[in-house]
């Protein structure tokens, strides 16, 4: 699910669409899809629905896709603010992409999305993503974290 190589940091894209072409382009690279293009395509149309944008610099864009080979959360913080649409109207720095395989998609996408949520409204997890520059630690903390909010 949230594996060490799918934890970028310092990603030098500019805008929203960059940073979900960065994430398709990594996710096909990773062999979590064979198109990148699709998944792309598929971020975009769950952008189009309703902004993935949360606050305190963080968006959860995420997508059910036939192009999902697997499911995956890719962490993603990036060197430039981005122009996002957000509950407190801030850009975005840190994302957190999930990536469902259509065929298995349930409710699982919506689980996930929700205990990271749960996590990031609180202040302690968010600061420590913030700060983090370990992939091996910040691995850990978070699942560690969306463990926690299973319980």
């Amino acid at each position: 699910m949230l594996k060490e190589d799918y934890i970028f940091f310092d990603v030098d894209v500019k805008t929203k669409e960059e940073a979900l072409r960065f994430i398709s382009n990594q996710a096909q690279t990773l062999g979590l899809t064979d198109k990148a293009e699709g998944l792309y395509g598929d971020f975009v149309k769950r952008e189009e629905e309703f902004s993935t944008g949360l606050q305190d610099g963080f968006a959860i864009p995420h997508a059910k896709s036939d192009y999902a080979k697997e499911t995956a959360i890719l962490f993603v913080s990036c060197k430039e603010n981005l122009d996002w649409e957000t509950m407190d109207d801030k850009p975005v720095n840190y994302l957190f992409a999930l990536i469902v395989p259509t065929t298995n998609a349930g409710n699982e996408h919506l689980m996930m999305i929700s205990k990271l949520a749960t996590s990031l409204l609180d202040d302690d997890f968010k600061e420590a993503v913030k700060a983090s520059t370990n992939k091996t630690q910040l691995k850990e903390y978070i699942l560690d974290k969306m463990k926690e909010e299973s319980v």
